[in-house]
């Protein structure tokens, strides 16, 4: 096992994860990547419970998923189904899960400061958190990715998925930016961390 985790996890954490994979009986399997999700919980009474997290996620975003989907699981074993999925059981069993794994500091400081912050009111995804996820995606393979949340207002540029659009970033909300669709003076919401191609003028 061991082996295996060692293929997607900070080398520091991959005994610690172990430990927690055989103590709480967990299947951990390892899926292609999903939009959606970065990871996912189901509990299989009688059968074990099965934590789920996409292959491509760098080794400290798939440790943090890692922590998220454990703290789903030990909700579950205290609280049984009746409680709300990210309330505030789950907030406070994230934090438990998360506590240790900060104090190996096992993530660099870029991506420790903001996921300490993180913790004090954990989201129901940490995609949701614009500052921990720039500090994780500055980990990715992927070079040259430029983020929506980089442009200065006024920049006109497209969405890589949308490339025949072109927008106009207006203003930054808390996590999106109010853009406007060009051609057709359409505002939008997009997201900060979207990645996107500048247009040059």
């Amino acid at each position: 096992m061991m082996q295996v985790l060692g293929q997607y996890l900070p080398p520091k954490a991959v005994e610690y994860c172990s430990e927690l994979i055989m103590l709480y009986k967990l299947h951990l399997h390892i899926e292609v990547e999903r939009k959606d999700r970065l990871g996912d919980y189901s509990p299989h009474l009688g059968k074990g419970n099965r934590i789920s997290i996409n292959h491509n996620l760098n080794p400290f975003d798939f440790l943090i998923t890692f922590i998220h989907e454990l703290a789903h699981h030990v909700t579950f074993k205290k609280y049984g189904p009746h409680h709300q999925s990210h309330g505030v059981e789950w907030k406070e069993e994230f934090k438990t899960c998360m506590r240790p794994v900060v104090m190996m500091h096992i993530f660099p400081p870029d991506i420790e400061q903001p996921l300490i912050k993180h913790m004090q009111a954990p989201k129901y995804t940490h995609s949701g958190d614009v500052v921990l996820m720039k500090a994780l995606m500055k980990y990715n393979k992927q070079l040259s990715v430029i983020l929506l949340d980089d442009l200065p207002n006024g920049t006109l540029f497209r969405m890589t998925n949308r490339s025949k659009m072109v927008f106009r970033k207006l203003e930054k909300l808390r996590t999106y930016a109010m853009c406007e669709e060009m051609s057709t003076g359409k505002k939008y919401k997009v997201h900060l961390l979207a990645k996107i191609t500048p247009i040059n003028t």
